[in-house]
């Protein structure tokens, strides 16, 4: 299904078998770097589930904005989790894991956006 979040440019779905039309459905929405920059949040990542080493980081950043909460930390953790959809894709699960690595990532990349209050990149 198409979402204006994460359905990229071109990318067909069950409600745009044509692929995504920019100029009618605008580009996709970074949602995490847009949490990221606004006042008040402390911890911001993005991570996937679509390997065994990525739900150990993934488990890793969840156990950490509920460590921030308990510890009261000053402000909002948000974690994206990156997942395929290998049935609304039409692949099989192991066809959908390569193109999100090859397709999504490049647009989406795994990691952390914000630590302690600071964007990484700022670090």
């Amino acid at each position: 299904m198409y979402t204006p979040a994460d359905t990229l440019p071109g990318m067909k779905s069950s409600t745009s078998p044509y692929g995504r039309d920019v100029k009618m459905m605008g580009h996709p929405l970074k949602i995490t770097e847009l949490v990221a920059y606004l006042p008040g949040t402390y911890f911001v990542s993005r991570q996937a589930v679509h390997t065994p080493a990525n739900v150990r980081k993934t488990k890793k950043a969840v156990r950490m904005a509920f460590e921030n909460q308990l510890n009261k930390k000053p402000g909002l953790s948000f974690i994206e989790i990156v997942s395929n959809c290998n049935s609304g894709w039409k692949m099989t699960p192991i066809q959908s894991n390569q193109w999100m690595v090859d397709n999504m990532f490049p647009y989406y990349p795994l990691g952390d956006i914000k630590v302690d209050g600071t964007m990484v990149s700022e670090k």
